[in-house]
């Protein structure tokens, strides 16, 4: 470390992602020290707004190899993120990287198998994970009871302007975000669930299975408007509502009564209400404009690696998120898909 204190970070990858992530690392109370990209202008310019070095990605290994960071945020593209990972931890650095960490769980598991022989950490950027909502409801589930279903809509505009193999690209990779809110709300490994996924037109995709006596439903669509981010999980004692665009939750468990039937609309819009108008006040003292969890999860990041203790995402969480999406996504190209 620079100062004993606090960690320097090099950001590869300049675009959006890159942004929020030294927008982060700057309120956790870190240092960016370099940022790479493939395009040495984007570095370059985006160098110049933060008032650090920069590099193309051709040079991130002589980057990374002097004493310049501790730790490297991977956000390019993710056919690139296997590569980055491997020069990073050659180079003795701790690495929190973009999803899907990797294209495949076999990968995933030798790129974390490096970093754990290395001594180093290495995670993934399952966000939602760290959102207030979600951590509120992993606080308050006893109280749905046993848990019955979990059902994920997303709806993005991201691939606006592709063509149909973008499209299917996208939904492929948005996958690692519902899989690990469903692999950490229900507990047991997903890696051996069966999928029966359907793709309607490019970038649509829906895949149903069961896991841990749960029914599960993701669905996710490039063309649907507006862009909507949602998780309901049902219990037999009441109902979860994350919305995981803004990061808040609100619960149904007014009960199966008639006064509750007839409650209910009221009831859950109040909720809603409620829930979203204390989170907007919350993130607008902390200056969280977006990626709600974000940035708790590169601060816990933060945390761990001076501290010298486990990641926030351990490697057996993240393997089993990636062969959960590894099976998805073979028999989502068996329905057509182009991506």
């Amino acid at each position: 470390m620079s100062d004993g204190t606090r960690l320097r970070a090099a950001i590869v990858g300049a675009g959006l992602m890159g942004k929020w992530h030294a927008d982060a690392v700057r309120k956790v109370g870190g240092v960016v020290a370099i940022v790479a990209d493939k395009d040495p202008s984007r570095a370059y310019g985006f160098a110049r707004e933060l008032g650090v070095g920069a590099a193309s990605t051709g040079s991130v290994g002589a980057a990374l190899s002097g004493d310049l960071v501790d730790v490297v945020h991977i956000c390019t593209p993710p056919s690139d993120h296997p590569a980055i990972v491997r020069s990073a931890l050659v180079a003795g650095l701790h690495v929190i990287c973009e999803k899907p960490l990797a294209e495949t769980a076999a990968t995933t598991a030798e790129l974390h198998a490096e970093a754990t022989e290395r001594e180093l950490l290495l995670c993934p950027v399952h966000q939602y994970l760290f959102q207030e909502g979600v951590m509120r409801l992993t606080r308050r589930l006893p109280q749905l009871g046993r848990l019955t279903s979990a059902a994920a809509f997303m709806s993005s505009a991201g691939s606006d302007g592709g063509d149909d193999a973008a499209r299917d690209r996208l939904a492929m990779d948005v996958l690692p975000h519902p899989l690990s809110l469903v692999g950490r709300l229900i507990p047991g490994s997903l890696a051996n669930t069966s999928w029966n996924v359907t793709r309607a037109q490019s970038g649509e995709m829906q895949a149903v299975g069961t896991h841990q006596g749960a029914s599960l439903s993701i669905q996710i669509s490039t063309h649907s408007r507006p862009p909507v981010n949602a998780l309901r999980l049902t219990g037999e004692r009441g109902t979860a509502n994350l919305d995981l665009f803004h990061g808040f939750v609100s619960f149904d468990d007014v009960g199966a009564s008639r006064f509750g039937k007839i409650i209910h609309p009221f009831a859950a819009s109040g909720q809603t209400l409620a829930a979203a108008s204390s989170n907007l006040l919350r993130r607008a003292s902390r200056r969280e404009q977006a990626f709600p969890g974000l940035r708790e999860l590169i601060r816990r990041f933060y945390a761990a690696v001076g501290a010298k203790e486990a990641s926030p995402i351990g490697s057996t969480e993240s393997t089993d998120v990636a062969a959960a999406r590894d099976a998805i996504v073979a028999a989502f190209r068996r329905e057509g898909a182009v991506g």
